[in-house]
């Protein structure tokens, strides 16, 4: 018979439980996955509040725009005085103005008055205090930035910042780019969506570029992440900046595949570091022209996305995947993943389009030996998700009858596409 004795309890008195090192609370607060948990322990004693915080805002990201700037900078005041959250924000967004998730006004007074609202160089300095701060994301930039941002970025967040994303970002010049890098020389990861310069971009023939040259250009960061979602112009540039400098400890690299020209800087790129690449991520299927994955000796993922199959696909789209795949050498290869779109309004051509797709093609490269190690391969569809499995298992089944594919069969998947993958975020 179980007892049904009970220890006593007691609380621990208030000299003996601040003795305990904070240390002990973090590891025990560390264990809760649950929000409304880490709030009510911040909520139980002083001793918990720290702990509690930094579990909570571990994975938050602090979104500050035109509306809520004013309430932060409260906050930011008062953290002078005692600990507030914003010792503990390690995401920070900062969003200059222009975006669609803000209010708009009908009262061109109003509006203009909010437009002025916020400019990084006046509240930038201002923002000290994050000492937590690893992700900076700084969006709607417009060419009127100058020193000081670079300068608050180095004063008040350089230290820490590991992983940086410009998004829809015009700046004056390339200069003003390289500023901002150098102000945060820790960066590991870089995301660039939606940049431009309103001056030209520096070339490697000074008769392109008379302002400046590649050799003008500082050497970038030890990236071991970049993400590359930009206009072929810039990823022209940005690819032939780093190559231009050579080798970076590179682990994952996304990019956008727009023709011959930009997909050589890109080819160029891999080809001096690509010994160290993972995973290789291409969101724009335009062109395969010149495009090598050869040098990713050691690249275990690769996903490539937006494969447009309808009657206005671009040129090459039915091949694209084939195309890209030849150019594989690595053995370590453990996942591929195919995002195509296809149009719901085709439904009475989509049988049509599925059958332009390079079916045989893709099942005579998957037999070549260094896919040996394949362990997922994996169609994302927009659509049309029986359709596609079925005109999938219709190639994959007399290869499979053959004995000639050098991984288990049961690697193939047709899922439909997530969120995540509609915003180009996987």
């Amino acid at each position: 018979m179980a007892s049904s004795f009970q220890y006593p309890t007691t609380s621990l008195s208030k000299e003996l439980t601040q003795l305990i090192p904070i240390e002990i609370y973090e590891y025990i607060i560390s264990f809760l996955d649950h929000s409304p948990t880490s709030k009510s322990c911040s909520l139980t004693c002083r001793s918990w509040l720290q702990a509690s915080w930094k579990r909570l805002f571990a994975g938050t990201i602090l979104m500050v725009h035109r509306e809520n700037i004013d309430d932060l900078l409260e906050i930011v005041e008062r953290d002078a005085h005692f600990m507030t959250i914003i010792r503990f924000v390690r995401g920070l967004y900062l969003e200059q103005g222009g975006s669609l998730r803000l209010p708009t006004w009908s009262d061109s007074e109003e509006r203009d008055k909010f437009k002025e609202a916020f400019q990084f160089d006046e509240y930038l300095p201002l923002l000290v205090g994050f000492k937590s701060v690893r992700m900076l994301k700084l969006g709607w930039i417009r060419g009127d930035t100058g020193p000081p941002t670079a300068l608050s970025l180095q004063n008040n967040f350089g230290v820490g910042v590991t992983a940086l994303e410009l998004n829809s970002v015009i700046l004056s010049s390339p200069s003003q780019f390289f500023e901002i890098l150098r102000a945060l020389p820790q960066l590991t990861s870089l995301m660039l969506v939606g940049l431009k310069f309103n001056s030209g971009r520096p070339s490697e023939d000074a008769r392109e570029a008379p302002g400046m040259t590649l050799v003008d250009t500082p050497k970038p960061p030890q990236l071991q992440e970049l993400y590359c979602n930009v206009t072929e112009d810039i990823a022209d540039f940005i690819f032939s900046w780093f190559a231009f400098h050579g080798p970076i400890p590179i682990e994952t690299v996304a990019v956008g595949l727009f023709n011959g020209s930009t997909n050589s800087k890109v080819s160029r790129f891999l080809c001096e570091s690509g010994s160290t690449i993972d995973t290789v991520k291409i969101w724009d299927a335009y062109s395969q022209d010149d495009f090598d994955l050869s040098p990713c000796v050691k690249m275990r993922t690769l996903r490539m996305g937006w494969i447009h199959l309808s009657s206005s696909s671009p040129p090459g789209s039915e091949t694209f995947v084939t195309d890209v795949l030849k150019t594989v050498s690595s053995p370590y290869l453990e996942e591929i993943t195919v995002v195509l779109q296809i149009l719901v309004s085709n439904s009475p051509g989509v049988e049509s389009d599925l059958g332009a797709f390079d079916w045989r093609g893709l099942m005579s490269v998957l037999q070549q030996p260094h896919f040996r190690n394949l362990r997922k391969f994996c169609l994302s569809v927009s659509s049309h998700t029986r359709v596609v499995k079925q005109a999938l298992m219709k190639h994959i089944n007399p290869v499979i009858a053959s004995g000639k594919l050098p991984f288990n069969p049961d690697v193939f998947h047709v899922v439909a596409w997530s969120r995540t993958e509609f915003r180009g975020h996987w």
